[in-house]
Order: structure tokens, then sequence, then C-alpha cells
């Protein structure tokens, strides 16, 4: 069965500084439909049971392209709670993968493409080009509250000995900090000044102090200027009332064997 085609924001700074890894986001196709030609994971044949729809189904994130004469041996995914908890992944098995619950996935291993999905929250790439290590985050402010953002980076290093100082972040397409109106208690529980009634809140800064204060330089954190409410309509958006979602991805390319 041929899979799918579907359109992919990449991390442009990092083609031409990592060319051995792949990052990026999936667009909705079409602006008028929460699910378009993109699909769910039903009738895949593959374990994607706890796919979103609109989301691209875990084998045609096999198929994404990795340049000539390379490909992905795996792709995982997880049931995302808005916590903390980070997956290392070391051994993993062919195929697509879902597993468990778990908001944030690292990986040292080539051919293995992470991914998570948003409609709003934040995709918080990482990656140390000196030890060859990625990361994924899905941080919504619960996430980010719970310390997403310091556990990832906390599992490259025990996992992979990732130094925060060797690592490059980016933060991709979410909502930006003039449409996403919060009440007190998520500033609250951000560590944001809390104002009577609501606020506005950009969660992307946020999560750049957090980055940076657990030891990420400054100049290294990269931030997308887009927006998924008020942007284009390339992306689905949770406070739009869409229904579908976006499947952030990273992954260390990997020769054909």
């Amino acid at each position: 069965m041929s899979t799918r085609r579907f359109p992919v924001t990449s991390v442009s700074e990092w083609v031409t500084s990592f060319p051995w890894l792949r990052a990026g986001t999936t667009r909705r196709t079409d602006a008028g439909s929460d699910a378009g030609p993109l699909g769910s994971g039903a009738g895949s044949g593959i374990p994607d049971a706890l796919a979103d729809p609109g989301v691209p189904p875990l084998r045609d994130m096999l198929a994404l392209t990795a340049g000539a004469g390379r490909r992905w041996r795996s792709v995982v995914r997880s049931r995302q709670v808005h916590g903390s908890l980070t997956r290392a992944h070391v051994d993993v098995p062919e195929g697509a993968i879902v597993a468990g619950e778990a908001d944030g996935h690292v990986t040292a291993r080539p051919g293995v493409l992470l991914t998570v999905t948003t409609a709003d929250c934040v995709p918080v790439f990482v990656a140390d080009p000196l030890r060859e290590v990625v990361g994924l985050l899905h941080a919504g402010w619960r996430g980010v509250a719970a310390g997403v953002v310091e556990e990832g980076i906390g599992v490259m290093r025990t996992s992979f000995g990732s130094s925060p100082g060797d690592l490059s972040v980016h933060l991709g397409p979410a909502i930006c900090g003039g449409c996403y109106e919060v009440g007190p208690e998520v500033l609250q529980a951000l560590g944001e000044r809390t104002r009577a009634g609501s606020a506005l809140v950009d969660l992307r800064r946020v999560i750049e102090r957090r980055a940076t204060a657990s030891g990420v330089r400054p100049g290294r954190v990269g931030v997308s200027t887009e927006c998924t409410l008020c942007g284009d309509g390339r992306y689905f958006s949770h406070r739009r009332g869409d229904i579908g979602r976006q499947r952030a991805f990273i992954g260390i390319v990997a020769d054909v064997e």
C-alpha cells in the first residue's frame, strides 16, 4: 500500500548545521477540514490506536524522506498526559512503537524517528551535535509547570552524557503570546507574575527561560514565529476548535544496511 504525502515545516536553521538529523512539524493540507487527506491511524495496519484525528499515521511517518540512500527503521510515539516523563530509547525494535505514557523522548540511535502530537502546545526539539543525541518534548502549560523541559534535558544528560551547554533547542509552531489567554492559576503554576482575571502568556518564552536556566546557552534557543491560532491556517489549533493534530518529529538519519 502506498503512503500519503503531507507537507512539513522543517527546523530550517538546523538543515545545514545538523545534516545528520531531520526535524520538523507536519501541517494540515486542507484549511477547511479537520482531517483533510492526512487521515488518522485507523486501518493503517500499524499499531497506532492512540492516533489523533488529522495526524499522519505512523506508517506515513516511516516513509518520511530522510535523504537519498537513507531510511527510518522505527517511529516512536506515546500517550501524552501533559506531564514530565521523558523516555530514553536505546534498543528500539523495527516498526511503529507506542511507548506507553510519556511527553518526551530522547535517543542516540540512528534510524529512530521520535514523534509527538500538538495543536497549540509547543513541540520542543533538542539536539546535541557533539554526541549526536536528539530529543523531542510535548510542552503545554501543564507539562512546562511539571518540569518537562528540565526533565528532558536531564534524561539526555543521564542517559547519553549530553551537557546542557552543548545543546541546541528549537521551539516549533504553537499558540503565540498574543493569543494565549490564561487565568491566574496558569500564571502561578508557570511561576509568572499573577494578575487578576485573565492574562496573556508567551509559553515559548517561558520554555526558553527554563531551558537557559537548565544550562542551554541563550544563543542556542531558536523560537518559531508561527502561531497555530492566528496564523495562516496551516496548523491545527485546539483553541480554534480543531479536532486534528500535527505531528512533530526528530530523528538521526541512518544509512540503509
